[in-house]
C-alpha cells in the first residue's frame, strides 16, 4: 500500500505537470497537491499532513523554510535536472544576452560545457543558505547592465522585487514524477524500518533474559519487561534518562563505552545471583552504545549440575568417518572435502540429498571430524515421529507436562547432546508449531522443557537433512523463512547416485564382499545393467540389490533388478490409494514398507493422496 505524499508546488505550471504525470496517483489518494501560497509555509505543509500527507515534497526557499521547521513528516526536495535547466535557459536567452544562473550547492550542472554548446554568456552562482540570496541578487543587480536571474521561485522573487529581467526554472513532468516515486522509496524505507524496530521491541520484549540499551551518553534507549524482574521500579519511562539516575546500581556498565568487557559477570541483587553481558553496539564500525543483557542463575546453577549428574550419553555414539564414505567420483571427493572444512566449525550445516544418499552418515562423519568427537551424536527423524512425540522427545519434560509423562520427567534430545552433536534429519516434516521452538534454541542456545519455566544452557552443534528444496517450502509458508536461514548457514549437497555412476559397480563389489559373495563376479552385461537402472533409492537401494543378488544361484538371472524396479515405479509413479478401502491390516503393512524403503512421510502422504496430518495419525494408531 502506498503513502500518501504532499506536493506544495511553487507555481501552476508545475502544479498543472504534477496533474498531468501523477493523474491515476492523485485520483487514488496517494498525492495531495498545494499550490504556494504567501504566509506562514509551516502551516501550509501541516494542513497537507492533517489531510493525511505522510511525506511533503517542497522545492527551493520552501524545502529549506520546511526542514528547518521541525514538521512531523519527512521533506524530499523537488530539485531541477539538467533538462530543466536548458529549458529555462533557452527561455532567458529571448529577454537578455547575460545570464545568471543561481543554484543551491546540491544542484550538479557542468555551465562550462553547456556555455560552449549554447554559445550564450552564462554565470553559474551557487549558494548555501537562503539568508545568501538577497546579497548574491543585489551584488547583480550593481555588478551587471540589463542581466537575466534564473533560478527558483524564492530567488526569481528578489530578483523581480528590486527591478531585474528574470525566468524561474520549472521543473519538467519527468522530474516531477520522479522525485514522488523517490519519495514513496523514501516512505517505504521508513515503513520497512519502523517494522523493524516494532519487531525489535516485542523479540526484546518476549525474550527471557533482562535487556538495556543505552547510547555513547549513557541514556537509556530501550528496556524489556523482565528488568522489571530484577529491578521493579524500572518501566518505560526511564527511557531517555540518564543510566546514572535511573539505575545507578548498573552505572558501572558505561565503562563498556570507554572499551572495558563484562561477560559473565556475576551481580547480587536481592534474592537473585545475576550473570550480566554488556557489549558495545556497532554501526558500520562506529560505537554507538551498549547493550546489556542479564539471566537469573539463581535456579539455572541448580538444574545445571543435576542435569549434568542424569546425563548418560551410553548409545549416543557414531560409527561413520570419512574413511567410511567410499568413492571414486570427483565430485563426491569434493564434497568430502568441503564438509571436513565445515567440521572444522561450529555453525549449523544443512545437508541436501535424495533418500538413500548417505545424509547421516555424512552428518556422524562431521561429527567424528570435529572436537566435539568425544561427545554424545544423537539423530532424530522428525517425519517418523507424530508432532506431539516429537516435542517432547526433543525439548523433553517435566513430571506432570502431560498425561502419561514419566514420573520425574524426561530429558529431551537437545540435552543429552550437550557438548555435541544432534542430527535432525528430514527437517523439512518439522511441523510450524515446533519450528519456532527449534528456533529459539538456535538462536538462544538453550532449551526449555514441556511445563517447565526454566531454560537449560545448551552448547550443541546442529546439522540438519532435507531430501526437499527448503526455499521452496519457505515460498509456500510451509517452513519458516527465519528458521531456514539460521540452518543454512552451511550448505552440502550430496550427490545422487546418478550423478556419479562411475561408483555403482566399484559399492556393488564393496557390498557383495559384505556379502560375502565376492565370488560372483559383475559380467559386463550386469554392469550395464546396473548403469542402466535408475537408482531412485540411490546407495541404500544398491545395497539392498547387492543384498538380493548375493543371495541368489543364478549368476545371470536379471530378475532380482526387474523385480526390484518394478517395485521401486510402483511406489514413486503418481500413484492415489484409497486406504478407506484398505482393511487395517493393509494400511499398516502399505505404510510400514514404504517407510522402510526410506520414502520420507511428504512423499507417502502424496502417494496414498492424504494429508500428512492423516498419515500420522494412522501410524501412531
Amino acid at each position: 500500500m502506498k503513502a500518501t505524499i504532499g506536493l506544495i508546488a511553487p507555481n501552476k505550471r508545475i502544479s498543472d505537470n504534477a496533474y498531468r504525470v501523477l493523474k491515476d496517483e492523485i485520483l487514488n489518494k496517494n498525492l495531495i497537491i498545494s499550490l504556494l501560497k504567501e504566509g506562514n509555509i509551516v502551516q501550509q505543509a501541516e494542513a497537507l499532513i492533517a489531510k493525511g500527507a505522510e511525506a511533503i515534497i517542497a522545492r527551493g526557499g520552501t524545502y529549506y523554510d520546511l526542514i528547518n521547521g521541525n514538521i512531523s513528516v519527512p521533506v524530499v526536495q523537488l530539485t531541477y535536472n539538467t533538462e530543466d535547466i536548458l529549458y529555462s535557459i533557452n527561455n532567458a536567452k529571448e529577454l537578455g544576452d547575460k545570464i545568471i544562473l543561481i543554484l543551491t550547492k546540491n544542484v550538479m550542472f557542468e555551465i562550462e560545457h553547456w556555455k560552449d554548446i549554447l554559445k550564450v554568456d552564462l554565470e553559474l552562482i551557487k549558494f548555501d543558505d537562503l539568508k545568501d540570496i538577497d546579497k548574491i541578487v543585489f551584488d547583480i543587480f550593481k555588478k551587471y547592465d540589463n542581466p537575466v536571474v534564473l533560478g527558483g521561485s524564492y530567488t526569481i522573487a528578489k530578483a523581480d522585487r528590486i527591478g531585474l529581467k528574470c525566468v524561474e526554472i520549472d521543473n519538467s513532468e519527468t522530474t516531477i514524477a520522479a522525485t514522488y516515486h523517490r519519495a514513496q522509496e523514501i516512505m517505504d524505507l521508513i515503513i520497512t524500518d519502523n517494522k523493524h524496530m516494532q519487531l525489535l521491541s516485542t523479540v526484546l520484549d518476549n525474550v527471557n533474559d533482562a535487556i538495556l540499551v543505552i547510547n555513547n551518553e549513557g541514556y537509556i534507549e530501550h528496556i524489556n519487561h523482565n528488568l522489571q524482574k530484577f529491578f521493579p521500579l524500572v518501566t518505560k519511562q526511564f527511557i531517555g534518562k540518564k543510566l546514572n539516575d535511573a539505575l545507578p546500581e548498573l552505572k558501572f556498565i558505561l565503562e563498556v563505552i570507554n572499551g572495558k568487557r563484562f561477560v559473565n559477570h556475576i551481580l547480587k541483587k536481592d534474592k537473585y545471583i545475576l550473570n550480566l553481558n554488556a557489549v558495545t553496539v556497532k554501526t558500520e564500525s562506529n560505537k554507538t552504545g551498549v547493550v546489556c543483557t542479564i539471566q537469573d542463575l539463581t535456579e539455572i546453577q541448580k538444574l545445571e549440575e543435576n542435569l549434568r549428574n542424569k546425563l548418560n550419553p551410553k548409545g549416543l555414539s557414531s560409527k561413520y568417518t570419512f574413511d567410511t564414505i567410499f568413492t571414486k567420483n570427483i565430485n563426491m571427493k569434493s564434497v568430502i572435502e568441503r564438509a571436513k572444512e565445515f567440521a572444522k566449525t561450529d555453525s549449523t550445516i544443512l545437508i541436501y540429498g535424495e533418500s538413500g544418499t548417505g545424509k547421516e552418515m555424512f552428518a556422524q562423519s562431521i561429527h567424528n571430524y570435529s572436537e566435539r568427537k568425544n561427545a554424545p551424536f544423537v539423530a532424530v527423524n522428525c517425519g517418523a515421529l507424530s508432532k506431539s512425540l516429537l516435542e517432547s522427545e526433543l525439548f523433553g519434560y517435566v513430571e506432570g507436562a502431560f498425561t502419561g509423562a514419566r514420573k520425574g520427567g524426561k530429558q529431551g534430545l537437545f540435552e543429552l547432546a550437550h557438548k555435541g552433536t544432534i542430527f535432525l534429519d528430514e527437517i523439512n516434516s518439522l511441523p510450524l508449531e515446533i519450528q519456532s521452538r527449534f528456533l529459539r534454541v538456535i538462536e538462544e542456545k538453550e532449551v526449555m522443557r514441556l511445563g517447565s519455566d526454566y531454560v537449560i544452557p545448551l552448547d550443541v552443534r546442529i546439522i540438519v537433512a532435507s531430501n526437499e528444496k527448503l526455499l521452496n517450502m519457505v515460498e509456500q509458508g510451509e517452513f519458516r523463512r527465519d528458521l531456514f536461514y539460521r540452518l543454512n548457514v552451511l550448505e552440502i549437497k550430496i550427490p545422487s547416485l546418478a550423478d556419479r555412476k562411475d561408483d555403482i559397480i566399484p559399492l556393488f563389489e564393496m557390498f557383495l564382499k559384505e556379502f560375502n559373495a565376492s565370488d560372483k563376479q559383475v559380467t559386463d552385461e550386469l554392469a550395464v545393467k546396473l548403469k542402466e537402472h535408475n537408482w531412485k533409492g540411490n546407495v541404500r537401494e544398491l545395497r539392498n540389490v547387492a543384498e538380493r543378488y548375493a543371495l541368489l544361484k543364478e549368476r545371470m538371472n536379471f530378475d532380482f533388478l526387474s523385480d526390484l524396479n518394478t517395485d521401486i515405479n510402483l511406489i514413486t509413479e503418481d500413484l492415489k490409494i484409497d486406504l478407506k478401502e484398505l482393511n487395517k491390516t493393509v494400511e499398516e503393512l502399505v505404510i510400514e514398507s514404504l517407510l522402510n524403503k526410506g520414502i520420507s512421510k511428504n512423499e507417502i502422504s502424496n502417494i496414498l493422496g492424504i494429508s500428512r496430518t492423516a498419515l500420522w495419525k494412522k501410524i501412531n494408531k
